[in-house]
């Protein structure tokens, strides 16, 4: 009986624990990640970008890439800190750059998916409609 009693319990325990759902924090996000955005910015213009991005443990992150803005390729540079929510989504806001230029902040709300492995994330102020998608590249480093 008590053997029946204690299966149940951790039967019991596993259920509740995978009903939970996902459990994210500040390291959840940590590595090197490849991103690609698209979408357009105000007035139509058609907006792609492409680079890699560094997230450390505590939530900062800094982005390098090309973009292509209507035909126009330029340097973007993007640094920022990140907030994880145990609930795996999160917000970032970035000083953002272009062709070395300050180019304002760009406010983003995102998912984590994949135990971080992939980010899905959508700009919140930039005046336009863009969809960003981040990938993993290798593991979670431990920077």
């Amino acid at each position: 009986m008590r053997t029946s009693l204690c299966i149940a319990a951790m039967l019991g325990f596993g259920i509740s624990s995978a009903l939970a759902g996902p459990q994210c924090n500040q390291q959840t996000t940590r590595g090197n990640y490849a991103f690609a955005c698209e979408g357009e910015l105000p007035r139509g213009v058609p907006t792609r970008s492409l680079g890699t991005c560094t997230a450390g443990k505590s939530g900062d992150i800094s982005c390098k890439g090309y973009a292509n803005l209507g035909g126009q390729i330029v340097t973007q540079e993007l640094h920022g800190q990140a907030n994880n929510n145990a609930d795996c989504t999160g917000t970032v806001t970035y000083a953002n750059t272009i062709n070395g230029q300050p180019a304002g902040v760009l406010e983003v709300q995102y998912v984590i998916l994949d135990g971080g492995d992939t980010l899905k994330g959508l700009p919140t102020n930039s005046g336009g409609v863009l969809a960003c998608i981040l990938n993993r590249m290798g593991g979670g480093d431990d920077r």
